[in-house]
Protein backbone atom coordinates (compact mmCIF):
# COMPACT_ATOMS: atom_id res chain seq x y z
CA UNK A 1 0.00 0.00 0.00
CA UNK A 2 1.28 3.45 -1.37
CA UNK A 3 1.90 6.33 1.38
CA UNK A 4 -0.50 8.94 0.75
CA UNK A 5 1.24 12.76 0.28
CA UNK A 6 2.22 14.84 1.83
CA UNK A 7 3.61 13.03 4.69
CA UNK A 8 4.27 16.39 6.90
CA UNK A 9 1.97 18.69 7.78
CA UNK A 10 3.22 22.49 6.14
CA UNK A 11 4.43 23.30 9.73
CA UNK A 12 6.55 20.40 10.71
CA UNK A 13 7.78 21.45 7.15
CA UNK A 14 9.01 24.21 8.43
CA UNK A 15 10.44 23.00 11.27
CA UNK A 16 12.54 20.10 9.87
CA UNK A 17 13.79 22.46 7.36
CA UNK A 18 17.78 23.34 7.00
CA UNK A 19 17.70 26.60 8.33
CA UNK A 20 14.36 26.34 10.39
CA UNK A 21 11.61 28.31 9.14
CA UNK A 22 9.69 30.02 12.36
CA UNK A 23 6.23 29.06 12.88
CA UNK A 24 3.88 31.12 14.56
CA UNK A 25 3.79 30.72 17.75
CA UNK A 26 -0.30 30.96 18.20
CA UNK A 27 -0.33 27.56 16.03
CA UNK A 28 2.46 25.48 16.81
CA UNK A 29 3.41 25.60 20.81
CA UNK A 30 0.84 28.56 21.35
CA UNK A 31 -1.09 28.14 25.38
CA UNK A 32 -4.73 27.32 25.07
CA UNK A 33 -6.30 30.04 26.99
CA UNK A 34 -10.40 30.53 27.91
CA UNK A 35 -12.64 33.42 28.51
CA UNK A 36 -16.04 33.76 29.66
CA UNK A 37 -18.16 35.95 30.74
CA UNK A 38 -22.56 36.31 31.56
CA UNK A 39 -25.31 38.63 30.42
CA UNK A 40 -27.90 38.69 32.56
CA UNK A 41 -31.08 39.34 30.53
CA UNK A 42 -33.18 42.93 32.12
CA UNK A 43 -35.54 44.10 29.57
CA UNK A 44 -38.40 42.39 28.14
CA UNK A 45 -38.97 42.44 24.38
CA UNK A 46 -35.48 43.31 23.33
CA UNK A 47 -33.66 42.77 20.54
CA UNK A 48 -29.72 44.46 19.48
CA UNK A 49 -26.06 43.53 20.20
CA UNK A 50 -23.97 43.56 23.43
CA UNK A 51 -20.39 43.33 24.10
CA UNK A 52 -19.04 40.11 26.04
CA UNK A 53 -15.58 39.38 25.83
CA UNK A 54 -12.71 41.15 24.56
CA UNK A 55 -9.87 39.38 23.37
CA UNK A 56 -6.33 40.24 24.14
CA UNK A 57 -4.27 42.28 21.19
CA UNK A 58 -1.71 39.97 19.32
CA UNK A 59 -2.10 37.00 16.94
CA UNK A 60 -4.61 34.72 18.14
CA UNK A 61 -6.47 31.61 17.19
CA UNK A 62 -9.95 30.75 18.14
CA UNK A 63 -11.15 27.28 18.37
CA UNK A 64 -14.58 27.29 18.01
CA UNK A 65 -15.15 24.18 18.17
CA UNK A 66 -14.81 24.33 21.78
CA UNK A 67 -16.47 27.80 22.39
CA UNK A 68 -20.12 27.33 23.67
CA UNK A 69 -22.97 29.86 24.40
CA UNK A 70 -25.45 29.16 26.31
CA UNK A 71 -29.29 31.22 27.50
CA UNK A 72 -31.11 29.38 30.32
CA UNK A 73 -34.33 31.14 28.99
CA UNK A 74 -36.23 31.37 25.34
CA UNK A 75 -36.54 34.44 23.64
CA UNK A 76 -39.66 35.45 21.37
CA UNK A 77 -40.67 32.82 18.60
CA UNK A 78 -38.62 33.41 15.68
CA UNK A 79 -35.96 35.02 17.85
CA UNK A 80 -32.06 34.59 16.49
CA UNK A 81 -28.58 34.89 17.90
CA UNK A 82 -25.90 35.42 16.20
CA UNK A 83 -21.83 35.92 17.69
CA UNK A 84 -19.29 37.78 15.89
CA UNK A 85 -16.44 40.50 16.50
CA UNK A 86 -16.36 43.71 16.76
CA UNK A 87 -14.55 46.47 14.40
CA UNK A 88 -10.82 46.38 15.48
CA UNK A 89 -7.36 47.26 14.09
CA UNK A 90 -4.76 44.95 12.50
CA UNK A 91 -1.94 44.60 14.26
CA UNK A 92 0.11 43.85 10.88
CA UNK A 93 -1.28 46.47 8.62
CA UNK A 94 -2.57 48.82 11.05
CA UNK A 95 -5.73 49.23 8.71
CA UNK A 96 -9.66 48.95 9.99
CA UNK A 97 -11.30 45.48 10.00
CA UNK A 98 -14.79 45.63 9.57
CA UNK A 99 -16.79 44.33 12.06
CA UNK A 100 -19.19 40.28 11.25
CA UNK A 101 -21.88 39.99 13.64
CA UNK A 102 -22.21 36.49 12.33
CA UNK A 103 -18.68 35.03 12.49
CA UNK A 104 -18.87 32.81 14.85
CA UNK A 105 -22.69 31.74 14.64
CA UNK A 106 -25.54 32.64 12.33
CA UNK A 107 -29.53 32.82 13.00
CA UNK A 108 -29.17 30.46 16.35
CA UNK A 109 -32.56 29.78 17.28
CA UNK A 110 -32.99 30.99 20.87
CA UNK A 111 -36.64 31.74 20.38
CA UNK A 112 -37.48 28.02 20.50
CA UNK A 113 -35.85 26.97 23.62
CA UNK A 114 -33.27 27.52 25.90
CA UNK A 115 -29.75 27.39 23.88
CA UNK A 116 -27.17 25.24 24.40
CA UNK A 117 -24.28 25.64 21.35
CA UNK A 118 -21.16 25.32 20.19
CA UNK A 119 -19.91 27.90 17.91
CA UNK A 120 -20.77 26.89 14.45
CA UNK A 121 -18.57 29.26 12.15
CA UNK A 122 -16.33 28.66 10.34
CA UNK A 123 -16.57 25.43 8.96
CA UNK A 124 -13.13 25.20 9.31
CA UNK A 125 -13.18 25.29 13.29
CA UNK A 126 -10.78 28.09 13.46
CA UNK A 127 -10.79 32.12 13.27
CA UNK A 128 -7.51 33.53 13.34
CA UNK A 129 -7.33 37.30 14.81
CA UNK A 130 -4.10 40.07 14.44
CA UNK A 131 -5.58 42.60 16.82
CA UNK A 132 -3.68 45.99 18.02
CA UNK A 133 -5.83 46.60 20.99
CA UNK A 134 -7.55 43.52 21.27
CA UNK A 135 -10.84 42.15 19.47
CA UNK A 136 -14.51 42.37 21.16
CA UNK A 137 -16.41 39.29 20.99
CA UNK A 138 -20.21 40.37 20.34
CA UNK A 139 -23.82 38.92 20.47
CA UNK A 140 -26.60 40.31 18.85
CA UNK A 141 -30.11 39.24 19.12
CA UNK A 142 -32.55 40.15 16.80
CA UNK A 143 -35.93 38.65 14.36
CA UNK A 144 -38.18 38.90 17.24
CA UNK A 145 -36.92 40.27 21.02
CA UNK A 146 -34.92 38.22 23.41
CA UNK A 147 -35.29 36.62 26.40
CA UNK A 148 -36.55 38.94 29.26
CA UNK A 149 -34.98 37.44 31.91
CA UNK A 150 -32.07 34.87 32.68
CA UNK A 151 -28.98 34.61 31.81
CA UNK A 152 -26.41 34.05 28.89
CA UNK A 153 -23.19 32.69 29.16
CA UNK A 154 -20.15 32.74 26.60
CA UNK A 155 -16.84 30.59 26.34
CA UNK A 156 -14.24 31.69 23.61
CA UNK A 157 -11.51 29.13 23.46
CA UNK A 158 -8.44 30.49 22.16
CA UNK A 159 -4.92 30.07 21.51
CA UNK A 160 -1.98 32.87 21.92
CA UNK A 161 1.96 32.72 21.31
CA UNK A 162 3.73 32.35 24.76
Amino acid sequence: MADFAPLKSAEFTSFSATPRTLIPSYKWGGKLRASSASLTFTAAGATGTAKIIRLPAGKLRVITDLCRIFTAQAGSTNSDLHVGYAAHVSGTTGLAVIADDNAFADNLDVGGAALDAAFSLPAAGYFDFDSADGVDIEVMIDTAAGPATGEMWVLVVYTQGN
